[in-house]
């Protein structure tokens, strides 16, 4: 993670003079299906909220002979959610807080218009907007995952890195030669990480089978992730 924060911010102060930043704002859908409370004589239970919403910082960096852009992101999303676990009469609630900190490495590919002209937004291009601002994007990314449960007996932190890859869509629309409006979707895929601690939710102990009755699925999970979001650019070196 230091890594990629540090080459980065290597590259921001690199491509000072082509400075347009970004903030964007992405409601999500989780599934992450090992992650899961098997309770009795109720239905199953998500143990990660089954939606959440995140918001990203990014730099937009484009290169010189091809509509291609790398847009490295830092996104935040913060999720909670409350469950029943136990059995009969000593059914109990329990918290679970999650905190995730993302590198996104964006990449958009401006297929419809690929040797076209480098000088977004597209406020200042001719041309059709879709054919100048849609792109296809590639985003592998690298997650810290700060997850937390706790009941009234007992409570635990897990703190894990977790790597992905997503592919998406959008639309760039120019409002100005400032302002760019961004309409963007896609998907997320979480290789399987670890949420430890899971344990005091569950008896016996993790992994079960799922026919096994008040105890966790298992403390590790692939996560995936529909997304939609709008993004808003600022030009900093247009006056």
């Amino acid at each position: 993670m230091k890594y990629f924060a540090t080459l980065t911010f290597a590259i921001l102060l690199s491509t000072a003079t082509f400075a347009q930043l970004g903030i964007n704002a992405t409601y999500r859908t989780n599934d992450a299906r090992d992650w899961q409370y098997i309770g009795a004589g109720q239905p199953d239970q998500s143990l990660l909220p089954g939606s959440a919403f995140a918001i990203g910082l990014d730099y937009w960096i484009p290169m010189k002979a091809y509509r291609i852009d790398f847009v490295p992101e830092f996104n935040f999303s913060r999720m909670s959610n409350t469950i029943e676990i136990g059995n009969g009469a000593e059914i109990i609630q329990a918290a679970l807080d999650n905190t995730w900190l993302s590198l996104f490495l964006n990449t958009n590919i401006y297929f419809l218009d690929l040797e076209g002209d480098c000088d977004c937004p597209t406020f200042s291009k001719s041309g059709g907007t879709f054919q100048k601002g849609f792109f296809f994007q590639l985003s592998p990314g690298v997650t810290w995952m700060d997850n937390q449960s706790k009941t009234s007996e007992n409570e635990s932190q897990s703190q894990h890195f977790a790597y992905s890859l997503g592919v998406g869509i959008g639309l760039d629309i120019g409002l100005s030669d400032i302002l760019t409006l961004t309409p963007f979707a896609g998907f997320r895929y979480y290789l399987p990480t670890q949420w430890d601690g899971l344990d005091i939710l569950s008896n016996p102990q993790p992994p079960v089978t799922p026919t096994r009755t008040d105890a966790v699925l298992n403390e590790e999970s692939s996560v995936r992730q529909f997304y939609a979001g709008l993004r808003l650019g600022v030009r900093l070196d247009q006056r």
